[in-house]
């Protein structure tokens, strides 16, 4: 949905440092960079894993045979998406309790990476 995504963003910024910047670094800097760029590719890797814990999130939510086409978070949001444009969650009940709580959880992990001071003034809502 959010293109380019986080990963995707890390992985240029990294490409870039290291392709253009890197050379141009004093030698006794270049450890730093080194260090920096790793960083970068830790936090790509992490980012990747909490978009694999969202699809998995959102694939609780949906009947079964909708959750086996899901294998991303941005597919699990297009699942999600037409599910509730279907009606799938408009009755009181379990599955709609439980598409709120995934909803929330979404929202408010999203907000802990945009904006994590928004995110802990609410009280951690979850």
């Amino acid at each position: 949905m959010n293109r380019p995504d986080a990963p995707e963003l890390l992985a240029a910024a990294r490409e870039t440092l290291m392709n253009d910047v890197f050379p141009s670094i004093p030698e006794h800097l270049r450890y730093e960079v080194r260090m920096i760029a790793s960083a970068m590719g830790i936090a790509a890797r992490e980012v990747a894993a909490q978009s694999q814990t969202e699809a998995a999130l959102f694939s609780g939510v949906l009947p079964e045979s909708i959750a086996d086409s899901t294998s991303s978070s941005d597919d699990a949001r297009r699942t999600i998406a037409k599910a509730i444009r279907a009606g799938v969650f408009d009755t009181p009940g379990a599955q709609q309790e439980r598409l709120q709580v995934a909803l929330a959880k979404t929202v408010y992990n999203a907000l802990m990476i945009s904006n994590p001071k928004a995110a802990q003034s609410s009280g951690g809502q979850r």
